[in-house]
């Protein structure tokens, strides 16, 4: 989604998400399908996606939850992401709450899919006060349990 906001110029991915993709979703779609397809033509691989416990039911799904300040604070201290124009922790917390109000409501429209029932996922971890080091740690463990 990230590369399509670029692609249709926008330089903020929340920007893109309310202004475009919600009144075209053949964006949505387009994306959802080649996860889809991803999904069947290939094993062994991590999917980073909101729909991707949807698209590739055959999976084990984990969702990756965080405080929206401490979510915020990590969007700007990422000098990484160049689709975020937010350039202080409030403007951060205000634009990741409408991008994933947006991408609920979208989702819902379109496939009737909440992101936000956490009975959609083998497993949902707060990342709040963990490192990445131990969020790979937790995730990989379980992920192992399940492979056992």
């Amino acid at each position: 989604m990230r590369e399509l906001s670029a692609k249709y110029g926008y330089s903020d991915i929340t920007q893109f998400l309310v202004e475009y993709v919600s009144v075209h979703p053949e964006v949505d779609h387009q994306v959802d399908e080649e996860q889809r397809i991803f999904g069947k033509e290939n094993d062994d691989f991590v999917l980073d996606a909101h729909l991707g416990f949807h698209f590739v039911p055959d999976s084990i799904r984990i969702c990756l939850i965080c405080d929206l300040e401490e979510a915020a604070r990590r969007i700007l201290d990422d000098s990484g992401r160049t689709t975020e124009t937010a350039t202080n922790i409030k403007d951060s917390i205000v634009s990741s709450q409408k991008r994933r109000d947006t991408m609920h409501e979208n989702f819902m429209s379109l496939y009737q899919v909440d992101i936000d029932d956490h009975s959609n996922f083998d497993l949902v971890l707060d990342t709040t006060s963990l490192s990445s080091d131990e969020v790979f740690e937790r995730a990989s463990a379980f992920i192992d349990l399940q492979r056992t």
